[in-house]
């Protein structure tokens, strides 16, 4: 029998890298709970395989939800909006770009588990 280490992942947040890109391969992303409530935390792995974690805001959850997992990205904290939303409020803004062709060796998408519950309607 052979140990492995196990090395602890800090979550780090885009909004300290203003126009500093991020480039490595999306992983996924789950919700945790925080004081603040439920937050996105996305999951990378850089290519030289340190992994990063992210806490999500608004504009990084929705390009996210739409780009591929285990694919190249470039993730760059773009600041704040000009324009104030419905709470009075500036938003953080960012850009998401992919590259389909390059794929992190080995990567294979968790399958969603199946809760089996009996007393749903549906």
């Amino acid at each position: 029998m052979s140990y492995q280490e196990t090395k602890s992942v800090d979550a780090v947040k885009l909004t300290d890298y203003q126009n500093k890109p991020m480039e490595a391969f999306y992983i996924g992303s789950k919700e945790v709970n925080t004081k603040f409530g439920e937050q996105q935390l996305h999951n990378f792995q850089k290519s030289d395989g340190t992994k990063v974690s992210v806490w999500g805001f608004t504009a990084l959850n929705r390009l996210l939800e739409q780009t591929p997992k285990g694919i190249l990205c470039k993730v760059t904290y773009t600041g704040k909006s000009e324009v104030a939303n419905k709470y009075g409020n500036k938003s953080h803004t960012c850009s998401v770009f992919f590259d389909t062709d390059v794929k992190l060796d080995g990567f294979q998408e968790a399958e969603p588990q199946k809760e089996e519950n009996d007393d749903l309607p549906f």
